[in-house]
């Protein structure tokens, strides 16, 4: 029952990250053309702080995994 919650929190945590993924994909390919900011130096603030919000979904994610998976063995 436990292996299953913790299967569960996984699929949960990766699907959070395949929806960065498909926001990321939506403002590359619609809103950055759109406002004319494709292909030039002015959209490194939100490459910035897109690699900036996956890595901080993906430390907090481990340690959050981590931590229940701990927490649900004993």
């Amino acid at each position: 029952m436990k292996n299953k919650l913790n299967k569960k929190r996984l699929l949960i945590w990766l699907s959070g990250f395949i929806v960065l993924v498909l926001i990321d994909l939506l403002v590359e390919f619609l809103l950055l053309p759109l406002i004319g900011l494709d292909n030039t130096t002015k959209n490194d603030i939100y490459f910035q702080i897109w690699w900036i919000v996956v890595g901080i979904w993906l430390i907090f994610g481990l340690i959050f995994l981590k931590y229940i998976g701990k927490r649900s063995v004993k």
